[in-house]
């Protein structure tokens, strides 16, 4: 058998294949065309279930208690991470920035979810703080795990930042005023919408340090203990990646809008 490796630098794929006869195309990293497709997919994924939307009051963030202890011991301030594999595994922002993981989604009432997944201790902030922190906004990721909770990631930028710069070379930009192309959060009769209900979470990078003392203090944001959760109720270290066989959500076309 003789196996052939080429590199094709221009659309950052490596081709493999066996005796000309089978190829599997391998990329680097999703290219800005592939992340435009993901876009599309997520927006005529909402489009098609007949989605339902609320007002954006928060964003918010479920953590440990530990977690939040160990911000309390830093002075209060939560920093950034770095970027991990959670999702596409080619997404072109992992490894590359740092931010936190916030979840736009609400109920009926605009109020986020009684329980999570990820820690029984909660941060929330009113979104527009954290758009007036950080405005520029772009589509990262659109993702399921078991083919049918499907997530999409918009991450949020200082603009100027290293952040911002990079995210501005891969990534698809978002304007909170064009809910055609961005039905994921925006703007409707000038009040912030989002996506109600758990059809598709939303989940929002915020590529900044919060100084959550600061943010309670002046009231701009709350703590909330005690919330329910279910499944592992942690985080899954270095991230939990998509499902590869999913027809919704894979990568597998180029069509740019």
């Amino acid at each position: 058998m003789i196996y052939r490796i080429s590199i094709d630098q221009t659309f950052q794929k490596y081709c493999i294949s066996l005796d000309c006869t089978y190829v599997c195309e391998y990329f680097a990293v999703l290219t800005m065309d592939k992340v435009y497709y993901l876009k599309n997919a997520a927006t005529k994924y909402l489009r098609r279930m007949s989605t339902s939307y609320a007002p954006c009051k928060w964003f918010y963030r479920n953590k440990s208690s530990s977690y939040f202890e160990k911000v309390a011991a830093e002075g209060g301030v939560m920093k950034t991470l770095l970027k991990d594999a959670s999702g596409d595994q080619l997404s072109p922002i992992n490894g590359e920035i740092s931010g936190l993981f916030f979840l736009a989604n609400v109920k009926y009432n605009g109020e986020p979810f009684d329980a999570s997944p990820f820690g029984d201790t909660r941060l929330l902030v009113p979104a527009k703080t954290m758009l007036a922190f950080a405005p520029n906004v772009y589509f990262a990721d659109f993702y399921c795990m078991n083919r049918k909770k499907h997530y999409v990631t918009l991450v949020l930028a200082r603009p100027g930042s290293d952040a911002d710069r990079l995210c501005a070379t891969r990534l698809p930009k978002l304007s909170l005023h064009d809910q055609q192309h961005n039905p994921f959060i925006f703007n409707l009769n000038n009040k912030l919408t989002t996506v109600q209900g758990k059809l598709l979470f939303v989940e929002v990078f915020f590529t900044e340090n919060l100084d959550t003392d600061s943010l309670i203090r002046n009231n701009h944001g709350k703590i909330q203990y005690n919330i329910c959760t279910f499944g592992r109720g942690s985080t899954t270290l270095g991230g939990r990646r998509k499902s590869t066989d999913c027809s919704t959500c894979r990568a597998s076309r180029v069509a740019r809008t």
